[in-house]
């Protein structure tokens, strides 16, 4: 499947104030969904003293979440598939309003726990009516659009950090306000671009006719290395840097700082996309996530603390570019496809995770990030053997 069809073939048409107002709502429910995603992560040293947890108990909390997400993205994939994007985006919302309400009210290590499956649930059935809708607004320059449109996950992790190393904070806080925001964005929303005239295809048979993309493949593998990479190196490394002597506020920093870096970096990556085509360029971050993660848990000491800001950055730069292979290697009724696209991405995450809280008890934190290390690599000699078994064709290794 050439990745300018669904371009090519879109007939939809959405007035410039309607697209831009649909543009700007979804980025907000994006920024949100990013940081009620990520939460946990950098508030878990507070929130362990609070509760009386360990770090098992962080893994645990991160497959609850993953697993939510990637149910929801099942759901909302195949909701929007069939009943359209904004009813969708709206039920999302809700989910995430109640889930931040249940994890700010916790008294215990098992609502808190519920609190998570619910937000996971929420930001899940989010991601693919979100997604498939901005691909169809700006078909023309996908990869910009959708660089831009992930500026709403940095700025919303980057919020998550940055809150978690104000001095002092109350954890609870953040998640209160995320409920109440949510809550908003759940009663108004605005009319939504949807592709869903005519009867919609069985979507089994469309699942495996999506598999037939080169493109859509890439992006399943692409989504394997970046949720490990963001669920968890990103995910441990301030309990890693807590636990060499640096202080979480410090911590804290860094990431947010490579959150904002991130989001000069996705408009690179975007850029990358529509210029050298995708593959090309998911080979090269793919690659340079394997490099910088390596001084991050190799140097003794704190002194790994330093490669955070880079590994942050690379990382964020591969999303647009996965998102952006699945919305190319699909056609325009995308959103089932997105849905398993997504679902693989948190789905692989969640067992990740679980298995991380298992191996915690016989190994230690560093062993399991060298391990998580070595699926960038592994993806980055897929994308080149994908490049090579598609250089007699374009149209699909070359494709923007």
């Amino acid at each position: 499947m050439s990745a300018e069809a669904p371009a090519a073939s879109s007939t939809i048409q959405q007035p410039g104030l309607h697209r831009r107002l649909a543009a700007v709502y979804l980025f907000c429910v994006y920024l949100m969904a990013a940081a009620s995603e990520t939460f946990i992560s950098p508030f878990f040293p507070i929130v362990r003293h609070d509760l009386g947890l360990d770090v098992s108990n962080q893994a645990t909390l991160i497959a609850v979440l993953t697993t939510g997400i990637g149910l929801g993205n099942l759901i909302g994939g195949a909701a929007g598939y069939h009943v359209g994007d904004r009813l969708v985006v709206r039920a999302a919302a809700l989910s995430m309003s109640i889930g931040a309400l249940v994890c700010a009210t916790s008294q215990s290590f098992g609502q808190l726990l519920l609190g998570q499956a619910i937000s996971g649930l929420g930001i899940g059935v989010f991601f693919a009516p979100g997604l498939a809708s901005v691909g169809r607004m700006f078909a023309a320059t996908r990869g910009r659009a959708l660089a831009t449109y992930g500026l709403g996950y940095s700025l919303g992790t980057a919020a998550a950090a940055f809150a978690a190393s104000i001095e002092g904070i109350d954890w609870r806080l953040p998640f209160y306000v995320t409920s109440v925001l949510t809550l908003g964005l759940a009663i108004f929303a605005p009319i939504l671009l949807d592709a869903t005239e005519g009867r919609a295809p069985a979507m089994w048979a469309s699942l495996k006719g999506y598999l037939h993309s080169p493109l859509y493949r890439l992006s399943l593998v692409t989504a394997l290395v970046a949720g490990a990479a963001t669920y968890i190196v990103i995910g441990f490394a301030p309990t890693l840097f807590v636990d060499r002597g640096i202080t979480l506020t410090v911590v804290g920093v860094l990431i947010g700082v490579g959150r904002l870096i991130s989001v000069g970096g996705k408009f690179v990556s975007g850029w990358a996309y529509d210029r050298f085509g995708g593959p090309r360029s998911a080979q090269w971050i793919m690659f340079t996530i394997a490099i910088c993660g390596v001084p991050l848990v190799a140097l003794p000491g704190g002194w790994g603390v330093i490669a955070v800001v880079p590994f942050v950055l690379i990382v964020s730069c591969l999303f647009p570019i996965s998102n952006a292979l699945s919305v190319a290697g699909l056609p325009e009724r995308s959103t089932w496809g997105i849905g398993v696209y997504r679902g693989l991405l948190v789905g692989s995450s969640a067992l990740l995770a679980g298995i991380v809280g298992l191996l915690l008890d016989h190994v230690s934190l560093n062993a399991v990030m060298y391990g998580s290390l070595l699926l960038p690599l592994a993806g980055g000699i897929a994308a080149g053997a994908m490049i090579r078994a598609e250089s007699s064709t374009p149209s699909v290794a070359g494709a923007h």
